[in-house]
């Protein structure tokens, strides 16, 4: 499923941490960017609010991000 990150900075550290992270079979592949959204593949969900929910986690749990305004949404 289709994931994209929407954040006007930080972006170099969001594919960073999303593409980096790789437990219990779930990963997230990096596909492009267009203007402020970053669009990646999350792999291994079984839903996709699942999906969104672990990235705004991740993003959310960073050294930058209880301050960036972002949003995620995820198609399939």
């Amino acid at each position: 499923m289709n994931l994209t990150v929407s954040l006007p900075m930080k972006g170099k550290e969001t594919v960073e941490l999303l593409t980096g992270y790789g437990e219990n079979g779930v990963s997230f592949e990096f596909v492009e960017k267009t203007g402020m959204n970053y669009r990646f593949i999350a792999k291994g969900f079984s839903g996709k609010e699942e999906a969104a929910k672990l990235a705004k986690t991740l993003i959310s749990s960073s050294d930058y991000g209880k301050v960036l305004y972002f949003s995620v949404s995820v198609d399939e």
